[in-house]
């Protein structure tokens, strides 16, 4: 029985045994009650991946859950099957909207009994009860996945056990090559070993808000944040519990080990939300940051531009990528779906939302002389980036938290 149990989906699990969502409540696990998270999440994870990576052991779970299921009355026993999940596309919010009208569209397109073959979950990556991606650690079965993923950023499936066990094993296969245009092909987007597909970029550029910035140079370079003149007068991406942009200070560390990342916490007066960041900007607030690292997207979304600039570093705009995995044993199955999503379509609607698209027919509006700072793959697929996302956050947050002690 407790097999059976851990090999259901949360979706699976809850619709055979509403008693569960008691147990799981129980066990600090209660967002599943939310209607929301639920229909999103629970189809994407299995029981045995969820008390996995919350470190719940499954047998003394599945015997309380028995229990339970007894006291509210007989136990069911029937078997009930939902359809594998061909794409899970968790987007950054700019994306997130046209991206899923457009797929909604090409699917509309397909012929009926295709389109009774696909399932897909379009949702943007701000839901801030659970994040899919942070389960990546813990899959054990190629079944546990969707098909088709699509990420933002460092997250989990970047992380060592997750490419140990599904990336070096070839279980996940690159579908396009692409170099992308004049401005990027410099750069290497694309994995050499064939595993990771980069379909687009979210860029991070600096906004100065002269009105706060005195006798202060105007930073040029991302080196030029580290200086002692920035001190306590920057914002830069930070999240409620504590974690602050893995692509700001995994590129700092790269380039100027933990002594920058020291001197960057010291500068760092804010980790906000880029929207807080926009807000802010040209408002004429005491509380407004000098100088802000923000996404492309949100920098051109700033309204009071009287004493605002856009900086492009002239060491680079840094990219944070935005990644697709396809199992190889569908590729062929899914090629349509695969097609669609490398396509032109798509990579207009991402420039248009200023995340340049690797695809080399489509204009990313980008300026003439723009640069680019990306970590690269050999340093992605070299280190252990969950531990080095933790430390050099732990650094940076000693300085950050240190020089108000």
């Amino acid at each position: 029985m407790t097999e059976s149990l851990l090999d259901l989906t949360i979706a699976e699990l809850i619709k055979r045994h509403p008693t569960a969502l008691k147990v799981l409540a129980a066990q600090g696990l209660g967002m599943f009650a939310d209607p929301e998270t639920a229909e999103i999440f629970g189809p994407l994870l299995k029981l045995r991946t969820l008390l996995k990576s919350h470190d719940i052991n499954p047998e003394l779970f599945c015997r309380l859950l028995e229990e339970t299921m007894a006291e509210d009355g007989r136990l069911r026993e029937h078997t009930l099957t939902s359809p594998n999940l061909n794409l899970f596309a968790l987007l950054p919010c700019p994306l997130k909207v046209p991206l899923e009208e457009a797929f909604t569209a090409f699917v509309a397109g397909l012929s009926e009994e295709r389109r009774a073959t696909l399932t897909f979950c379009i949702e943007g990556n701000a839901n801030n009860q659970i994040d899919y991606a942070d389960y990546a650690d813990h899959f054990e079965q190629l079944d546990e996945m969707p098909d088709i993923i699509i990420t933002p950023g460092f997250n989990s499936f970047f992380h060592r056990p997750f490419v140990e066990r599904f990336i070096k094993s070839g279980q996940f296969r690159s579908v396009n090559d692409y170099a992308g245009d004049s401005h990027l092909a410099p750069l290497g987007v694309t994995d050499p070993e064939g595993h990771y597909t980069m379909l687009a970029m979210n860029l991070l550029v600096l906004v100065v808000d002269h009105a706060r910035m005195g006798n202060r140079p105007v930073p040029r370079s991302w080196a030029d944040l580290l200086g002692p003149e920035y001190v306590d007068c920057l914002a830069i991406r930070g999240n409620k519990d504590g974690t602050f942009c893995e692509t700001l200070l995994m590129t700092i560390y790269k380039e100027f080990g933990s002594t920058g990342l020291e001197r960057l916490g010291r500068n760092v007066r804010y980790g906000w939300h880029p929207s807080q960041m926009v807000k802010a900007a040209g408002s004429g607030r005491d509380d407004t940051p000098a100088v802000s690292a923000m996404p492309l997207f949100f920098a051109n979304n700033i309204r009071n531009r009287e004493h605002v600039t856009i900086v492009w570093p002239e060491d680079g705009a840094l990219v944070s990528p935005v990644t697709m995995l396809v199992k190889a044993e569908k590729q062929e199955e899914l090629r349509d779906v695969v097609a669609f999503l490398t396509g032109p379509e798509v990579a207009r609607i991402c420039a248009g939302a200023f995340f340049p698209a690797v695809h080399p027919a489509v204009d990313n509006r980008l300026p003439d002389n723009a640069t680019f700072k990306w970590i690269g793959w050999d340093y992605v697929k070299e280190h252990d980036l969950k531990t080095l996302i933790a430390e050099t956050n732990a650094t940076f947050l000693q300085a950050f938290h240190g020089k108000t002690a």
